[in-house]
């Protein structure tokens, strides 16, 4: 499902270019990021942005980190219910 949403999220920044998200803030919870699954970059004109397909334990989400804006965004979940 497509959210879209500008989200917090607490990331470790680690060398070499080593982007990794720890936990988010999403319609007032804070998630856990246990696991992530797949992560890819695409270009958005001079912005690069970061993919994350990660895990919670029972919901899959898809957030995104663009370098340019600094901003985090949580673009799609799917669920088991």
């Amino acid at each position: 499902m497509y959210i879209g949403e500008i989200i917090s999220v607490l990331a470790s920044f680690g060398l070499p270019y080593k982007i990794r998200p720890v936990r988010f803030r999403w319609s007032g919870r804070l998630l856990p990021v246990n696991d992530i699954t797949y992560s890819w970059k695409t270009r958005d004109g001079e912005s690069i942005i970061y993919h994350f397909s990660v895990s919670d334990g029972k919901t899959l989400y898809e957030l995104s980190f663009n370098t340019r804006s600094l901003l985090w965004r949580l673009e799609n979940l799917a669920d088991d219910s």
